[in-house]
């Protein structure tokens, strides 16, 4: 089998030319196809410019009127403000005036009112009142805790007089009773500087015995109590029956019901003891009588007056001497005494 090569002519065949006619209307066309291209990419420009365009427009109707209504309600606040500054105006004004009559109606007054209670509480005299009225407080409730336990009638509440049963003319000289403070007793009984046992102790206006009970506690040689009241009198008996007996250092006690002007002094060396017993006016009778019977029988004797009305009356007397406290207890009780302690020594 033979194989026949192509022939040279048929693998060279060259193309046939393109006519003049032809290019043109290629080159017609490629010039349309070219012009409608840039036409569309206008017009695809126009267009997204005209949306660019019309979205901006949007924005700024919207902006505008975002902008009308925040000026509708900036002016609607404006003028809710305005209202509510002009109430607030009123009402300062009104509570202005109100503050103003409730002053000079109500605060004023009351800070006058208070102004003069803080004038009246620091007043020299009430500052005293006011350390009295805590001082006393403050022995019922602690100094006199002692002696208030071994009382079998208590002691410490006062009584007023008019509750009770006078022996005797003197029921307008008595005062009420109330009980004489231990400690301020013991700082009065260190003013006298004598031996106890060779002396009587007598207290006028005895009460419930307390004072008594306390003097019955050192060695003197008798303890006696004058009262009126036939109520207290009877307290006082049956505190001393039941005092205990191992406290004594003095077991000749004894209290009697009588008017202290009436009954005579004793005819011994004596210590007197008045704690704001009756007026000056008996006081000064008693005391005639005490200076009576020392004129007759000149001995020592002493005077103990706590709060007692008339000790001018002492001092007066050409008998009697006062006498100071020694330092320690003149300083307690120019402290913590509620009352005056004055101690007079006779001139014997």
């Amino acid at each position: 089998m033979s194989v026949v090569p192509h022939t040279t002519e048929e693998t060279d065949a060259s193309p046939e030319p393109i006519s003049p006619s032809l290019r043109r209307v290629q080159g017609i066309a490629s010039t349309a196809l070219d012009r409608t291209k840039d036409a569309t990419a206008n017009a695809l420009t126009a267009s997204r410019q005209a949306w660019t365009k019309a979205a901006e427009v949007k924005r700024q109707a919207q902006r505008s009127l975002v902008a009308q209504r925040v000026a509708t309600l900036a002016d609607k606040t404006a003028a809710q403000t305005r209202q509510a500054t002009a109430a607030a105006v009123v009402a300062s004004r009104l509570g202005f005036a109100r503050a103003a009559k409730l002053g000079r109606e109500t605060v004023l007054p009351e800070l006058g009112r208070a102004s003069a209670k803080v004038r009246e509480r620091t007043r020299p005299e009430r500052l005293k009142q006011d350390w009295r009225e805590f001082l006393l407080k403050w022995h019922a409730n602690v100094g006199d805790k002692g002696i208030e336990k071994l009382s079998f009638t208590p002691t410490q509440a006062p009584v007023a007089l008019e509750a009770l049963t006078v022996k005797g003319p003197n029921r307008a000289h008595g005062h009420d009773y109330k009980p004489t403070p231990k400690l301020v007793f013991d700082w009065a009984l260190a003013g006298v500087p004598e031996d106890f046992s060779k002396f009587s102790f007598v207290d006028y206006g005895a009460g419930k015995g307390r004072v008594m009970l306390l003097a019955s506690q050192h060695p003197f040689t008798a303890v006696g109590g004058i009262e009126f009241a036939v109520e207290l009198h009877d307290d006082a008996t049956m505190n001393i029956a039941q005092f205990p007996r191992s406290r004594m250092k003095c077991r000749n006690v004894e209290c009697v019901l009588e008017d202290a002007a009436a009954l005579g002094p004793l005819d011994t060396q004596a210590i007197h003891y008045f704690f704001d017993a009756f007026s000056s006016q008996v006081f000064g009778e008693v005391l005639a009588g005490i200076i009576a019977a020392y004129r007759e029988h000149p001995r020592r004797l002493y005077l103990i007056l706590i709060g007692q009305e008339g000790g001018e009356l002492a001092e007066e007397s050409g008998v009697f001497k006062r006498i100071d406290l020694p330092v320690a207890e003149r300083l307690r009780a120019k402290l913590f005494s509620p009352y005056e302690i004055a101690v007079y020594r006779s001139l014997a």
